[in-house]
């Protein structure tokens, strides 16, 4: 049996990382260990519950707010396992997570990466609405989770997560990087992973600012011309496809404004539309 390391970066999830915890406690596959990086976390709840950690399967990490990328990074630096699996202190995985990717590791030496379906919870619920895994929609943008497990030697090879990266998607990354291995990326294709939906993320802030997505895009696609030369053709005919939807889309969208506005001249429906608004 291969050893997995767990990581899981904690920066003051003091209200989430039991919960977390007890995730990573239940897996049916033992042979795993947990590393928690406390990084520079300053609420007290949160300093508490993590200098209580008595439990000897778990390390604990301590950095100085570093952010989720370094942190990782050096999580997995203190790892004694084969295979590596990141998990947010805020979020959990079914008991069978960890022992279901293994297995596909184990039986497929192309395979470099495994993930899964997955849903939301907390602020929002109901099913994560990711497309199933292509690797040309993959090109275009990230639809792979950070809680996929991988291999140690690869994050060796590729330097890890990069830590340039202030505004996130070091995950979609880092992906790529493992790409260009010649690995590829399987998706098992049952919800084992529960992804905590806050009032307030990084993510949240990242889709407000089209000026940083789009910077961030072209960092990412500058940090791999490589792959990009090598798959050119396959990632113009996704990109074109991208852009025709987006056109469908936004005529649909002007087309149903005009008929919303129609539709208010007339008194009645004026007064549903209204009365549904302020609900």
């Amino acid at each position: 049996m291969s050893k997995v390391s767990i990581i899981m970066p904690c920066y003051n999830d003091g209200a989430y990382i039991e919960e977390a915890i007890a995730s990573v406690h239940a897996q049916t596959y033992k042979d795993i260990e947990l590393i928690i990086i406390d990084d520079g976390s300053d609420d007290e709840h949160t300093v508490r519950i993590l200098n209580e950690i008595s439990n000897s399967t778990i390390k604990l990490v301590r950095t100085n707010r570093v952010r989720p990328a370094a942190a990782r990074n050096a999580g997995i630096a203190e790892a004694t396992g084969k295979y590596i699996l990141p998990l947010d202190s805020d979020d959990i995985i079914e008991s069978d997570y960890v022992e279901k990717a293994v297995k596909i590791l184990q039986e497929n030496n192309h395979i470099g990466v495994v993930y899964c379906y997955a849903d939301l919870f907390g602020e929002r619920s109901g099913r994560w609405d990711l497309p199933n895994y292509s690797f040309e929609k993959m090109l275009l943008d990230n639809i792979v989770f950070v809680s996929a497990m991988f291999y140690k030697e690869d994050w060796k090879k590729v330097g890890g997560f990069h830590t340039d990266m202030q505004h996130g998607m070091e995950d979609y990354d880092f992906w790529l990087s493992i790409l260009e291995l010649g690995r590829e990326i399987h998706q098992l294709q049952e919800v084992l992973f529960h992804y905590r939906i806050k009032p307030s993320s990084r993510t949240t802030e990242f889709l407000t600012n089209i000026h940083v997505v789009k910077q961030t895009y072209y960092d990412i696609y500058h940090h791999h011309p490589k792959l990009y030369e090598k798959y050119k053709e396959q990632y113009a005919i996704v990109l074109r496809e991208a852009l025709i939807d987006q056109i469908f889309l936004n005529r649909a969208l002007q087309e149903g404004i005009t008929i919303l506005e129609k539709v208010k001249r007339i008194p009645i429906l004026k007064s549903i539309i209204k009365k549904f608004i302020m609900k």
